[in-house]
């Protein structure tokens, strides 16, 4: 008889499958962080202020969060080759749609259906590696995952920015088109799944109210996070409104998902210890990753004053040494204790973060650059260990939940993160200027020799003495408020370098793994 821990669902050639997969995965990726440098043309087409055009990234991102946690329960019915075939039409019709919208709100619509595909193209790309490849190469599934979900926020900027430039804004959903349906075609081709398998994993039938609550949950959480900071967080009626009603469907869905035998969404693979740590750590790389991605592009643009362009160049790199260096440590990483590689990555990655802490308006391009390459250098061994810490434990039905899972608190803790950072930003860059603004006063003999200074070079230029003063004491405030600005994102960033490095106190909480052949279970310590 055969034993159901080593029978295969998904069949073909493993290392074909990854092609599709890995093009899926990167063009969802990609289009979460490829949009940002097109919003002002989009705003300039449509006419829309700041508050309305945010929706355009909004939009998909609670879309995102809303299906992730769906995938297990959808690819149990629909079973993974067809759900993943569903997904990818869905993101490309939608991406068709959002290049042809005619107003704001007919884009942020398919930005939402756009969101629904991408959202659960993710999760299932990873069950399908996992069940394609066996246990003792999960480091090497990983990897190859890595390599789409990392390449994509890295390579978005640089070729956003110059297909906006070159054409224009409606080709970086165009893009999308072709990419997806060559991996649609060729996923059909190389996957292959075992019916019978399927037929016994089919999933129970759908818990409505689990998909409720938990829509209305990571709905609402989203829009607190993306406008709690423009509203100013809990002085705003409307943000305490969503946060009450957030919080009361987070505890009712919880309650619903361990009270079924057949829930949505199965919480209790958070009893296996590695996931339940793993996921911790997934959501602190999540943080971790779209926040030094945040970070880098706003101070390129606002006081180095790159282009689009230039910003994707100086993120660039990093993707090419990520695409390097992703073989060599799945390879590696079948060899080596995951733990270690995980520690390795970390201490990368708060190097960069530390670095990043530093620059300044004189911090040149090269500099910049090389803090990026200790990024690029640092995913890898921290994608391939965290998954194979967190996941491959799991047993065969539970893999497309902990997937799910898994990329939901990644997710998570990437928009809790960037909420977090653009926070700390306007608050220290307030108490800088504050604080720089002590010290500039009329009475104080450096203030007025500078601004004596500024005065006599604009009034060389022909000004007016009455005029040449006031720019003068403009051009002084602007100064002081570039100046703010730069100690605001060098705090950011040494916080999130601190933040991250707390992350090695989980390492120790990992049970080793040891791998066989057909399945996967802690070793006792």
């Amino acid at each position: 008889m055969t034993d159901r821990r080593t029978e295969k669902l998904i069949t073909g050639n493993k290392w074909l499958i990854t092609i599709p997969v890995m093009l899926a995965a990167l063009t969802a990726v990609l289009d979460a962080s490829i949009v940002n440098v097109a919003i002002p043309n989009m705003q300039s087409s449509f006419g829309a202020g700041v508050d309305e055009i945010d929706w355009v990234i909004t939009g998909y991102l609670i879309s995102n969060v809303i299906i992730i946690p769906t995938t297990g329960w959808m690819s149990s019915v629909f079973g993974l080759k067809r759900y993943f075939a569903m997904s990818q039409i869905v993101f490309i019709v939608a991406s068709f749609l959002c290049g042809v919208s005619w107003n704001l709100p007919s884009l942020i619509f398919f930005r939402v259906l756009q969101g629904i595909g991408g959202g659960a193209i993710l999760p299932v790309a990873l069950t399908i590696l996992l069940e394609a490849f066996p246990p003792k190469e999960f480091s090497i599934a990983s990897a190859l995952f890595g390599i789409g979900a990392t390449l994509g926020p890295a390579i978005g900027p640089t070729l956003g920015g110059w297909l906006t430039d070159t054409l224009s804004w409606q080709w970086i959903f165009f893009v999308n088109v072709p990419i997806v349906t060559v991996s649609i075609v060729l996923s059909q081709t190389l996957i292959g799944e075992n019916k019978e398998v399927h037929a016994r994993r089919r999933g129970a039938p759908m818990d409505v109210w689990g998909l409720l609550t938990v829509a209305v949950w990571l709905g609402t959480m989203q829009i607190v996070l993306q406008q709690g900071q423009k509203d100013g967080w809990f002085d705003s009626p409307f943000i305490i409104s969503l946060t009450a009603v957030s919080l009361l469907s987070f505890v009712a869905f919880i309650v619903l998902e361990l009270r079924l035998e057949h829930p949505l969404i199965n919480l209790r693979i958070f009893a296996n210890r590695n996931f339940a740590v793993g996921s911790f750590a997934g959501a602190m790389l999540g943080a971790a990753l779209f926040g030094a991605i945040f970070i880098l592009p706003l101070f390129a643009g606002l006081l180095l004053h790159y282009t689009a362009l230039q910003i994707g160049l100086v993120l660039a790199p990093a993707a090419l040494v990520a695409l390097v260096l992703f073989p060599i440590v799945g390879r590696i990483g079948t060899r080596i204790d995951p733990r270690w590689l995980m520690s390795a990555g970390i201490l990368l990655f708060v190097a960069s973060l530390f670095g990043n802490g530093f620059i300044n308006t004189q911090t040149s391009f090269g500099e910049l650059v090389w803090l990026q390459c200790l990024r690029g250098a640092a995913l890898p061994l921290l994608f391939t260990s965290v998954g194979a810490l967190s996941l491959t434990g799991l047993a065969p039905r539970e893999k497309a939940d902990g997937s799910s899972l898994f990329n939901l608190t990644r997710t998570l803790g990437g928009s809790i993160g960037i909420a977090l950072i653009a926070t700390t930003l306007v608050n220290r860059q307030k108490v800088h200027f504050a604080r720089y603004g002590e010290s500039v006063t009329q009475f104080a003999l450096a203030t007025r020799q500078r601004l004596d200074a500024l005065t006599a070079g604009i009034a060389a230029h022909g000004t007016d003495p009455y005029s040449a003063t006031h720019q003068a004491k403009a051009a002084l405030s602007g100064q002081l408020t570039q100046q703010s600005y730069v100690s605001a994102f060098d705090d950011t960033a040494l916080a999130l370098a601190a933040a991250f490095a707390f992350t090695l106190l989980l390492v120790p909480l990992f049970k080793k793994q040891e791998f066989h052949e057909g399945h996967s279970a802690p070793m006792p310590e």
